[in-house]
This record gives C-alpha cells, structure tokens and sequence, in this order.
C-alpha cells in the first residue's frame, strides 16, 4: 500500500481561515503534516465552542501547498466532508447524507483516508470541512433550485421573445392611428366615396354578422356537444363524427366561404345577404364550439353524475342541474371565441354577403339597424380590405385607425372570455 507520508517533506499545510487571509493566500503559517493541520482544526473547534467536545459551526478548509510558496489554491475544494452540527448524530462517512458526528471523529475519519491512500492531496487541492444543517438544502437541493432557475428564465425569454413583437407592433399601429380615433370615426359613415368619414356603417355591420352567426352556432355547437358527450355510444359513427369535426377546424376560410356560396346562396336560396354571411361564419365556428362543449362536460367528474342517478333523477335532469352549471365556464369560452374569430373574418362574408358599400343614416333607429336579413352589409374586415386595395385618396391613418378597431374589438372579446372563464372558475366547489 502506498504510504501517504512519503510527500510530507515536500508539502505545507494551511488552515483557513485565517487571520489576514485574503484572495485566496494564506499567511505563512504552514505545518508539516496533515495529522498537525487536522489538530489545529480540532483545538480550534474547541477553543471556539468553550468545551471539550469539539463542534463544527462554519467551514473550515485545510489548504495543501508547498513550503515558501503560500496556500494559493483551487477555487473548488477536491474533498468535502461535512460533520453534523448538534454533535449528537450516531456517525457516519462524512457525506451530505451521513455526515461525522463531530469534529473529533471528522479528523479521525479523514486521517483514516489519508493513511488508506484514497485521500490523495496535490498542491493547491483543498479539503472542506462544513456543518451539516437538518433543516438546510443539500447541494442536490440547491442544484435542482438553480436548474428551476435557469429553466424559469429559459421560459421567460422565449415568453418575452413572442410578446414584444406583438406588442411593437400594435404599438406602431396605434401610433399611426392615433390622428383619427376620434367619437366621430366611430359614429361617422364612410364619406366621399370612402375617402373621409368614419366606419359606423361596417361597424354596424360587423355587428350584426356576429350576433347572427351566434345565435346560429351557440345552440347548436352546444347541443351536439352534449349529445355527443352524454348520450351518444363509442361506436363507429361516433369516432367518425368526432373525426369530422376535428377536421372541420382544420378546414381554410376560403374553403368555407365556397361552401356558403354553394349551400346558403344558391341552394338554399338566401342569397348575397346577411343571413348567408352568417349563417356560414356559423358552419365554420361549430367545431370550435363544440368542441369546448365536449372538453367542459368532460371534465365535471363521474362521481357527480353517479350521485345524481342514484337519487333516482333523470339523465336529462343530470345535465341540466348538476353537469351544464359545472362547465358553462368552457362552454362559454368557446362561445366567446366564436365571436372573436368571426369578426376577423374576411373570406367567408366576402363571397356570401358582405358588399364595398352600402349608405346607413348617420342619425335616427335606423342608423343601429340599417340592414335587414336579406339585405347585403358593410363589415370592418372587409372595409379595411377595400380600403388598402381599391380604394385611391385614403389616408394611412384611416387605414391604421380601422386595423386599430379591428383589433381592438378581437381583443375585447376574448379578454371578455378570459374574465368569464376566470370568474367562472372561482365559483367552483371543486
């Protein structure tokens, strides 16, 4: 076995800290042997703590250097050995986990190492002597906490990197816009030949599309979600309705308008009006509803169900008082994304309803209810469309001020939705 004296004569030993001790360097106050450093530790430990059972209160590192040359050493200690700080652990081998019952036994435990050859010091290497706390965080621990750390601000970055564009950019539109958002762009037709005025009139439009469009879809995205959660089976012409519907969602606008031209305005003979315009703005939100309808009824809770049965109540009165009043939050969320998206939309009213111009009076009832079901409307996607594209003379900042409302009115609705939803929520009692 290696004898772990022979390098005695050619190494100095320090005991940090010391008095003085900066950067790093030692004093010169070197000792010959590590037995000598490692009793210097425990007369230390015991003048410090007044007793004769020596106990380890703050780290302590004895540094190996060679003899003239200082205790210059790594940043990092090559060993670390912790001993328990009450001085009443039962022993161990001076782990995190099992730590040395005390100082006494932490010196005869690392000259056992030392004389065994698997304790093996270079000039610079250190070993570290640190109190064991119960309730403190292991170095696992504190790893774990900065890895939490640095994912956090992974995560924030990337959360950052897609929110600052968005908010630059509608940043720049508002300021573009700002000239012109006035009470009279809001209340003001489109004047001179759409060079001047205002947007009351697709405003309006746009309205009426909507609320259309909702009152077609809503009953009857919310309908087939509850027969499709609660009453129909898992068999084949489930999965495929289910599989229709999901590929619905997935279905381009343009392609939805095509269907409205074909279904709304020469089958059913609507049509170029707003009740074919809505009514396919409502085909093209049905999967988004009901789809939320199912996922909201999904997620009330069998045992709800299985109580209410066993009172001997209907399946249709297990729906209406105990499932519908626990889910309406998502179902409600669908819906209001409904609204959102079909004010956006300009593909599906383009073919099927909406027109470049239609005159609305600028006071009066009929200025709120210019456009009847057979008529053909104004809407806001489709003014700013024109606006940008056919339309000569108009100024940027009309243009800027209807993308600006456009916007703004998909950012009300679905910052409606999330209050809902939250409110909702909190009512909960589970």
């Amino acid at each position: 076995m290696k004898r772990p004296d022979h390098d005695d004569q050619r190494l100095a030993y320090f005991v940090s800290p010391e008095p003085g001790a900066t950067n790093g360097v030692q004093p010169a106050r070197p000792l010959g042997t590590l037995e000598e450093a490692l009793a210097a530790v425990g007369r230390r430990a015991r003048a410090a703590n007044g007793r004769q059972t020596a106990r380890a209160d703050s780290d302590v590192e004895i540094v190996c250097g060679q003899p003239g040359a200082g205790g210059r050493s790594r940043r990092r200690p090559r060993y670390h050995f912790f001993v328990d700080l009450a001085g009443e652990g039962s022993g161990g081998d001076g782990t995190e986990l099992q730590p040395f019952r005390d100082v006494h036994s932490a010196i005869e435990g690392i000259a056992q190492l030392r004389h065994s050859g698997r304790l093996e010091l270079r000039p610079g290497d250190r070993i570290r002597l640190s109190p064991h706390r119960v309730f403190a965080p292991s170095r696992l621990e504190n790893w774990r906490e900065t890895k939490e750390t640095i994912a956090k601000y992974i995560f924030l970055a990337m959360t950052m990197s897609l929110v600052l564009p968005v908010v630059a950019i509608l940043g720049y539109l508002l300021i573009r816009a700002w000239p012109v958002l006035t009470p009279a762009f809001f209340l003001e037709n489109p004047k001179n030949y759409m060079t001047s005025g205002g947007i009351w009139a697709p405003l309006v439009g746009t309205f009426f599309l909507v609320a259309i469009s909702l009152l077609v879809a809503a009953p009857i995205g919310v309908l087939s979600g509850v027969y499709l959660n609660e009453y129909a089976r898992d068999n084949w012409l489930t999965r495929l309705i289910n599989l229709a519907v999901v590929n619905l969602a997935g279905v381009p606008s343009i392609v939805h308008a095509l269907f409205g031209v074909g279904a709304f305005v020469l089958f059913a003979g609507m049509g170029r009006s707003v009740l074919a315009a809505s009514c396919t703005l409502a085909v093209m939100t049905l999967p988004v509803i009901i789809t939320s309808t199912r996922e909201a009824l999904a997620s009330v809770p069998m045992a709800f169900r299985e109580a209410c049965w066993n009172m001997g109540a209907t399946r249709w009165q297990t729906i209406r008082t105990i499932v519908l009043p626990n889910s309406i939050s998502g179902i409600l969320t669908g819906v209001i994304l409904q609204v959102s998206r079909a004010a956006g939309e300009t593909a599906p009213i383009l073919f099927t309803g909406a027109v470049f111009y239609v005159p609305v009076p600028d006071h009066g009832w009929t200025s709120f209810f210019p456009y009847g079901l057979g008529d053909r409307c104004m809407a806001l996607s489709m003014h700013l469309f024109t606006l940008a594209t056919q339309v000569r003379g108009v100024s940027e900042e009309t243009q800027y001020g209807t993308a600006v409302v456009l916007i703004g009115l998909v950012l009300i609705v679905n910052s409606v939705s999330i209050g809902v939803r939250s409110y909702l929520r909190s009512r909960k009692k589970w």
